[in-house]
């Protein structure tokens, strides 16, 4: 993140912090059910300086590169915007008819369970000791004296939105789970059962509202800050939240709250993944050559030598976008023909396409990487504007009907160069925003979401062939959080340990 790069003692003391961190919440098992800690205001929360490398730390689920080892059992986890078909990212995207891969039968076929959603295998549950690690954090800059209200206010309102929307990922793939947002049970050894869903999505809602005031407006024309949560992210995460839940009136009201903000569509839907800290991206995961961006390199085939968007060479061809999606698009939708390379020249020279051992589309969406790879300093974008407006119209049709929705998504279509919407009902609209959604967001992982949203997510599965039950919806808390917490931290439906 660039935050983390405009001062080398910075970056050195968000480092300490963040092992400091770890070991913080270091536990015996993987519910995180004690805390060691010796950073209290007394001796660590004593300058901004301090501050800022605990909220650091707090940012390291939030990359795009590899991952870290978590010293709470040791393991190695992918970050969550990690391009590896474990990670939040992917698996929001390879569990959908959007994108496929073979190199996970359990996934590709929705084979998993709770024995096999563990480990080096589930990248996202255990991330719920950076909640808990958050409480602490908020807790411990709540006491300091040290520091005026304005920066103290400043540096807890992104740990709150970190929280909050680390509560949301949980919620997206989990449901509640028994996450520590009391600083009262940090220390405590008495295993929490999992949030009724009101009172987890409550503090979702609780924690963003909260830190709206104290958080920047935006970060596109602050290149040092750039990677940090705004206001902006905090309403993108309500948003999603309120999408989620299908709280319609609350969605449309802070999707026009972001839409009212100086952000900005840009008129050529490539340039939002070209440029960096263009008006229409929300929130990136700033990627650098230290931490970069490694989805590029993931779906070019290992022949690939060039085509109209892109010459390069070969990749490691692990995703592709299958036939039946592409298809989805108008044969003149700009966004087809300017991210999407449905036919390339291989090293010897033939074109190949799906005619001939093209498997899917390269779904590129990063058309201004330059070099061979097989990493990129190119940012991941997560939220951004186009989505705003097509939530926007989804939550208006919802309510009242598409009448008033028409403008919000034809100004995403006019982008793309295909005709308007018009003279739909409100079921066919709701049909017609889904695939529109899928045609502006694909590969941003929010094509889960959206199938879930509209209670076709299993119906889709199985459809493509997949052995896929209704329980699936969510996916499984590991067996050994189940198994450790003695029947305490109850399994998704659906699920026998």
């Amino acid at each position: 993140m660039n935050f983390l790069k405009y001062s080398k003692q910075s970056f050195q003391r968000g480092v300490v912090m963040m092992f400091g961190l770890f070991a913080l919440t270091a536990c015996e098992n993987e519910l995180d059910t004690k805390v060691y800690s010796e950073l209290t205001p007394s001796n660590f929360y004593q300058s901004e300086d301090d501050f800022n490398s605990a909220v650091v730390a707090l940012y390291n689920p939030f990359t795009s590169d590899w991952g870290t080892e978590d010293t709470g059992d040791g393991v190695y986890y992918p970050s969550l915007f990690n391009a590896n078909n474990r990670t939040y990212l992917l698996r929001s995207m390879l569990t959908t008819d959007e994108i496929e891969n073979g190199w996970d039968a359990n996934l590709e076929s929705f084979n998993w369970g709770p024995a096999t959603w563990q480990g080096t295998n589930e990248t996202v549950y255990f991330k719920i000791r950076y909640i808990a690690r958050a409480t602490s954090a908020i807790d411990n800059m709540s006491k300091s004296t040290f520091v005026s209200d304005a920066v103290k206010n400043k540096y807890i309102a992104q740990a709150k939105t970190l929280r909050a929307w680390l509560m949301y990922i949980m919620y997206d793939f989990f449901g509640p789970v028994n996450a520590k947002v009391d600083p009262a049970t940090l220390t405590s050894t008495v295993i929490e059962p999992r949030m009724d869903d009101a009172t987890y999505l409550s503090q979702i809602e609780k924690d963003l509202v909260e830190a709206m005031p104290d958080l920047a407006s935006m970060y596109n024309d602050d290149a040092p800050n750039w990677g940090r949560v705004s206001q902006g992210t905090a309403r993108m995460i309500l948003l999603r939240l309120y999408m989620h839940t299908k709280q319609w009136e609350k969605a449309e009201a802070v999707g026009k709250e972001i839409l009212a903000m100086p952000y900005e569509l840009q008129d050529n839907y490539a340039d939002i993944f070209k440029n960096e800290r263009n008006k229409e991206v929300i929130f990136a995961v700033s990627s650098s050559t230290a931490a970069p961006n490694w989805y590029p390199q993931h779906v070019f085939p290992d022949n690939y030598a060039s085509s109209p968007i892109i010459a390069r060479g070969g990749g490691w061809y692990g995703y592709s976008m299958p036939w039946n999606f592409f298809d989805k698009f108008e044969s003149d939708d700009l966004r087809r023909t300017t991210t999407i390379i449905s036919s390339y020249t291989n090293t010897s020279g033939t074109i190949t396409d799906r005619t001939n051992g093209l498997r899917g589309a390269i779904p590129l969406k990063y058309t201004g990487i330059t070099g061979p790879g097989p990493s990129y300093p190119d940012d991941v974008v997560i939220f951004r504007l186009g989505e705003v407006y097509l939530s926007v119209a989804e939550a208006i049709n919802e309510q009242r009907g598409p009448s008033d929705a028409y403008e919000f998504v034809n100004e995403i279509r006019a982008r793309a160069g295909v005709d308007d919407f018009e003279g739909m009902t409100k079921e066919q609209f709701r049909e017609a925003i889904l695939d529109e959604r899928a045609r502006e967001l694909y590969a941003e992982g929010t094509r889960r979401q959206d199938l879930v949203r509209h209670g076709k997510f299993i119906a889709n599965a199985v459809t493509r062939g997949k052995d896929a039950d209704p329980g699936e919806v969510l996916f499984p808390i590991p067996a050994s959080v189940v198994i450790q917490a003695n029947g305490i931290v109850k399994q998704n439906d659906g699920y026998v340990d």
